[in-house]
C-alpha cells in the first residue's frame, strides 16, 4: 500500500519535471503573440511564395499579376465580412450580441479545459508505464518529488522577478533550465531524461517505456 502511495505522489512530480522544459522556454520568451511575431510569420510566408515561385519559374509579369488577383481576392473578402457584420447589427440587439459572445467565450473555456484535461490523464498513464519500467527505489521516488516542489518554488521566485532586458530574462530562465537538467542527470540517465522530454511530442506515445530499466546509483 505505501508503494501504492508513493507511486502516486510521484507522477505528478514527474509530469511536471516532463512539462518543465516546455514551460521553462515560453517564460524565457515573452510576447511570441505580438505584432512582431505576426510580422516574422508573414516574412516568412513571403519568403516560401517567391521561393515557390521561383521553383516553378513563374516570370515576374505573372507574379505581378497573381500578387493583383490576391489583392483583389483579400478585399473582396473584406468587404464580405463587413456586410455580413452589418447584416448581423441589423438581426441582434446590444445585449443579445453581448449573450452570444460570452456564451462562445465560454464553449472555448470549456473546449480548452477538455482537451488539456484529456492530454494531461494520457501523459499520467503513459508516465506511469514508464516509472515501473525504471524500477526506481523510494529514496529516488521521493527525490524526484523534491526536485518538483523545487523546480516549481524557483519558477514562481523567478517570475516575481523584473528585468532590464529580454535578452536578460531569456539568461536567467535559461540557467534555471541548465540547473534543473543537472539535478536530474544526477538521478536519472540521459536515455530516461530523453525519453520524458519524447513523452511530451504527440507521435512518441509508444516504446518509451522499453529499454529504461537501469537508473544512476548513488
Amino acid at each position: 500500500m505505501l508503494r501504492l502511495t508513493q507511486h502516486k505522489l510521484l507522477l505528478p512530480a514527474l509530469l511536471a519535471i516532463a512539462i518543465a522544459p516546455m514551460s521553462l522556454a515560453a517564460a524565457a520568451a515573452p510576447g511570441q503573440g505580438d505584432s512582431s511575431w505576426s510580422e516574422q510569420r508573414q516574412e516568412r510566408f513571403e519568403e516560401q511564395r517567391q521561393a515557390l515561385f521561383e521553383r516553378a519559374g513563374i516570370d515576374d509579369e505573372t507574379r505581378a499579376s497573381l500578387e493583383e488577383a490576391h489583392g483583389e481576392h483579400h478585399q473582396a473578402l473584406r468587404e464580405l465580412h463587413e456586410q455580413h457584420r452589418e447584416r448581423m447589427d441589423e438581426i441582434l440587439d446590444d445585449e443579445q450580441r453581448e449573450a452570444l459572445r460570452d456564451a462562445k467565450r465560454e464553449m472555448r473555456k470549456g473546449h480548452h479545459a477538455e482537451r488539456r484535461d484529456s492530454h494531461r490523464q494520457g501523459m499520467q498513464e503513459r508516465l506511469s508505464t514508464l516509472v515501473d519500467s525504471w524500477e526506481l527505489s523510494d529514496e529516488e521516488r521521493e527525490r524526484l518529488t523534491e526536485l518538483r516542489e523545487s523546480l516549481y518554488a524557483d519558477m514562481q521566485e523567478l517570475r516575481g522577478q523584473s528585468f532590464d532586458s529580454r535578452e536578460e530574462r531569456r539568461e536567467a530562465w535559461q540557467a534555471l533550465r541548465d540547473e534543473h537538467r543537472e539535478a536530474l542527470g544526477e538521478l536519472l540517465t540521459e536515455e530516461q531524461i530523453e525519453a520524458m522530454k519524447a513523452m511530451m511530442q504527440p507521435s512518441g506515445h509508444k516504446g518509451h517505456g522499453k529499454g529504461h530499466g537501469k537508473h544512476r546509483s548513488s
